[in-house]
């Protein structure tokens, strides 16, 4: 999800001179943890683990927006013997309920301080293993209110009707097991009318678009399958007047998507300008993020585009719905989504940070590296600089219980400072192996944090946890970085009277691993060139978190220079100049230093004075 507030919208990168984030932090006065409880569930009386479906079969008559009647076919898995199905379900009537195709009794709960909403099923004989649940029904779905006061669930647009499930939502109309741990796949067939208000109605979902048949004179069928498992959350459903564009999209993978893009055609000129223009980007942010998490998870793509009023764009699978607005950073995240919330996702609402975090990393990870737009990596940086948000420690990313924090900073704004934290510790392509392993591994399923620390550790081959826990849990910022315990040893060579060239960067070793390198300035006041040996310089600089370090080392070789060739000249034009002081190394290009080599030989009884200077380019 993607809210349309600033805040939320556009994470700001302003680049600054960072070098490195240490391996490990400790804070004052607080033990260090390695690791990271299973969040508690936030709307514990949502979903059950008694039994996981499979597969929702959706046959629905859609007459109007309040005159809807379905018959919702589930088959699903218990691995102990049940005398109830509890599904959830909000609001509509209820018909009949049959289990293995025998009748049975049902009553409703319903709860809404307590986000209970349940159709309680009760078969004729105890179910275990496969068994099925048909449900019919009938009515005018509502929307759900969510204890922030957002809004999901079946929602009016312009032209007819879009349904949002995240995070809930999705059981206003559909009788579900309604957890994103639950993942199934879909048949949904909406039997609408073919024209309302002389214009043409369109029926719109997740997956494939399999069927679209006319019914009689005046209704058509609409089929769309969704063969890869998902959660209820994810799934959309739009009626409306679109227009439709149905394209494919050849990826660079070599994969080629159907698309299916439905936009309102109440949208104005301007706005339609603007969606097909995003359209346009669709095909290229595939690309880059195939190289980042992997193979695209999903079975077509797209976007529906039109007006709710929610307030926020929602990575609803294959195709995001955006209400009423789009940019590229928004794009980005929702299509990022399908890696990371609907593929991999988070095993219960309370570790959204994981999905919606890299959503929102990946927005800045996006401009920086398509954009040249400031630098992923200084997210973190500035989270813990004096123009920091000290509010952002309040509420840890996991941990936090109040249902109505769900779509809070601690899950977009502090979650995209831990892949910070991250790409920090590990380097862009170390943050891309971890990535690409992540959404391999985890694929269709569902996680919590303690998951993504182990496969960071594993795949790096170091230990992280230290480190990310503290961005995860802490609750003050992760100022202070653990000691340099040493520096990888650095070498340079040069020849008498050449100073060298030094390295701009020296990686630091923790107690927990080396880090990744800092800028460094070596001081080469006193350094003498002129004679053979060894020359050993201090470098200083400042790590990721800001603390200073004197102690880097470099040793310098220096040697005689070789003999000249008999055919060579001996006596080049005399040069002089004095060497600086100090040479600052900081940049990603050396300083220009004027490089001066005296050198005494006795040529026929007098001494002449050669030297030799070298430039570089200047910065």
């Amino acid at each position: 999800m993607t809210p349309l507030s600033p805040a939320f919208r556009a994470l700001s990168v302003t680049t600054v001179t960072i070098g490195i984030l240490a391996t490990a932090v400790v804070l004052p006065g607080a033990a260090v943890a390695d690791t990271i409880d299973p969040a508690a569930d936030i709307f514990p009386a949502v979903g059950t683990s008694d039994f996981d479906v499979e597969h929702y079969d959706v046959q629905m008559d859609y007459r109007a927006n309040d005159d809807i009647s379905v018959v919702t076919t589930i088959t699903a898995s218990a691995a102990a013997t049940l005398d109830t199905i509890r599904l959830d379900f909000e609001g509509l009537t209820v018909d009949t309920v049959t289990v293995d195709g025998v009748a049975a009794t049902f009553a409703r709960e319903d709860d809404k301080g307590a986000t209970l909403h349940k159709l309680v099923v009760t078969p004729a004989a105890p179910v275990s293993g496969d068994f099925t649940v048909a449900v019919e029904y009938h009515g005018a779905p509502g929307t759900h209110e969510d204890p922030d006061g957002s809004f999901e669930g079946w929602m009016p647009t312009s032209g007819g009707v879009v349904a949002l499930g995240q995070p809930v939502g999705t059981m206003t109309w559909l009788p579900s097991n309604n957890i994103p741990s639950d993942k199934a796949t879909y048949d949904i067939e909406v039997t609408a009318p073919t024209q309302t208000d002389a214009r043409d109605l369109s029926v719109a979902s997740s997956g494939d678009l399999v069927g679209q048949e006319p019914v009689g004179a005046d209704r058509t069928r609409w089929s769309w399958h969704v063969g890869t498992p998902l959660s209820t959350s994810m799934l959309v459903l739009a009626v409306g007047h679109y227009d439709i564009q149905n394209s494919t999209i050849t990826l660079a993978s070599g994969r080629v998507l159907p698309e299916w893009s439905f936009v309102t055609a109440d949208a104005s000129d301007e706005d339609k300008a603007l969606v097909a223009s995003m359209r346009g980007r669709i095909a290229s942010m595939l690309d880059w993020l195939e190289t980042k998490l992997g193979p695209y998870p999903g079975e077509s793509t797209g976007l529906i585009y039109d007006y709710a009023g929610v307030g926020y764009a929602l990575e609803t699978q294959d195709r995001p719905f955006f209400d009423g607005g789009i940019d590229e950073a928004t794009l980005l995240h929702e299509l990022t989504h399908m890696w990371l919330g609907n593929s991999v996702s988070p095993r219960t609402w309370s570790e959204i940070w994981l999905s919606e975090g890299g959503a929102s990393f990946f927005e800045s990870y996006y401009a920086w590296e398509v954009r040249e737009q400031g630098d992923p990596r200084d997210l973190a940086a500035e989270a813990i600089g004096p123009g920091g948000d000290p509010d952002i420690w309040e509420v840890p990313t996991v941990g936090w219980t109040d249902p109505a924090q769900l779509f809070g900073n601690q899950s977009y704004v502090r979650g995209s400072y831990v892949y910070s934290a991250l790409m920090n510790a590990v380097g862009p392509d170390g943050f891309d192996r971890i990535m690409r392993a992540w959404t391999k591994e985890h694929a269709t399923s569902s996680v919590v944090t303690e998951d993504f620390l182990a496969l960071a550790n594993e795949v790096s081959g170091r230990d992280l946890s230290r480190t990310l826990v503290q961005w995860i849990s802490s609750d003050t910022p992760p100022a202070v970085p653990e000691d340099i315990v040493s520096f990888e040893p650095l070498t340079a060579e040069t020849t008498v009277g050449t100073a060298p060239v030094l390295p701009t960067e020296v990686t630091p070793n923790y107690a927990s691993g080396p880090g990744t390198p800092a800028s460094v300035t070596w001081d080469i006041a006193d350094a003498d060139w002129s004679t053979p040996g060894t020359v050993t310089l201090t470098g200083s600089g400042t790590d990721f978190f800001g603390a200073p370090f004197t102690t880097a080392s470099l040793v310098v070789t220096v040697s005689a220079p070789a003999s000249p060739s008999p055919t060579q000249s001996a006596t080049p034009s005399p040069s002089s100049a004095a060497l600086p002081h100090t040479l600052s190394a900081t940049g990603a290009e050396p300083a220009t230093v004027p490089l001066i080599a005296a050198l005494s030989l006795l040529v026929g009884g007098a001494v002449v004075l050669v030297a030799a200077r070298r430039r570089r380019k200047a910065d």
